[in-house]
This record gives structure tokens, sequence and C-alpha cells, in this order.
């Protein structure tokens, strides 16, 4: 296959993850929740496909290096929020996972304008931190489906607690890693030049 339409492949798949974002989060807000989830899923799956073909064929782009982690960041701190505001999760949590995102923003920030010599990118806990908030949406997504019984009420209820409780640990437990992480490269850095 030509390297350019490699390259384009993965770049369209990031484009349209971006385009149903606000789809994703409007159908959320009108509570029309079964919609929301299939355009989650939808999100969900680019995301995984462009990773791997990005991978297999050793591409990387500009587009993707900048609006890949934009969709993910955009699409989940979105659901959240969007979530909170009609009251299928806690205020709290949003609060939680919006900070640490604004924390780990600030620090690739200031990798940037300092030009510090490190990348910044995801921790075994952070990836677990993600599986688990994608989990937390998907749950809270479903309970649409509830004329399927996927899940039955009484085991919902105990779900959700469970996976509010992980989700919020995992969050906290990654920021307090990426905190760590940054100090130890760069202060020494930092300091060095003044």
């Amino acid at each position: 296959m030509h390297l350019s339409f490699k390259k384009i492949i993965p770049n369209i798949l990031t484009f349209l993850r971006l385009v149903a974002v606000p789809f994703t989060l409007y159908y959320i807000l009108g509570d029309e929740l079964t919609i929301a989830f299939g355009l989650f899923a939808f999100a969900a799956i680019t995301d995984y496909v462009d990773g791997n073909l990005a991978r297999r064929w050793q591409v990387e782009t500009r587009f993707g290096r900048i609006f890949d982690p934009l969709a993910d960041k955009a699409l989940l701190m979105g659901a959240y929020i969007a979530l909170t505001y009609t009251d299928h999760i806690p205020e709290w949590l949003m609060y939680l996972i919006v900070g640490r995102d604004i924390l780990i923003l600030s620090g690739a920030l200031l990798v940037y304008l300092f030009n510090l010599p490190v990348r910044l990118s995801p921790f075994f806990i952070s990836k677990v931190n993600t599986f688990f908030q994608l989990l937390l949406v998907t749950v809270v997504l479903v309970r649409d489906f509830s004329y399927y019984e996927v899940i039955p009420q009484e085991s919902y209820q105990q779900l959700m607690w469970v996976l509010l409780y992980l989700t919020a640990l995992t969050t906290a437990l990654s920021g307090v890693e990426y905190v760590f992480y940054f100090m130890r490269k760069n202060l020494r850095v930092l300091l060095r030049r003044g």
C-alpha cells in the first residue's frame, strides 16, 4: 500500500472520532443514551483501529500526534462533564478526572515551553485508569438497554459503586504518579537553567 495512503487512513479515523464527540455529548445531554452509546462505541473502535494501523504501518503524522490524544481527551472529559450535568455520575468524580487531565496537560505545556528532555507517555496505572473511565461511561450509557436486561437494576447499582471508586482511585494514583515523575525528571533541569 502506498505510504501517503497509509498515513491518510489513521488520520481520517481520528478526524471521524473528533466529529463524533459533539454529537455524543449532544445525545448524552438530551438523555438519548442509546444513541450516545452507539457514537461512543464508534469513537472507541476508531481509536483502537487507527492506533493499530499507525503502529503496524509505522506511520506517524503531525495531525495524528496532535489530534489523536485531543480527540480522546475531548471525548472522555466531555462525556464526564455531560454525565455529571445530567446527574448520571457524581460531581466529585468529574472534578477529579478533569483536574487530573488539566494537571497532565499543564505538565505537557511546561515540557513544550521549556523544551524539557522528557516525554509524557502513559504509565501502566494511567492505562488502567483509562480502562475504568471508559468502562464506567459504557456502563452508564448501556443503562438505557434495560429492556434487554443487560444489567439487572440491583446489580447495576452495585457495579456503579465499584466502578466509581475504582475510577476515582486509579485517577488519583495516576495524577500523583505524573506529578512525581515530572518533578523527578525535570526539577533538576529547571534548577540548572535558573
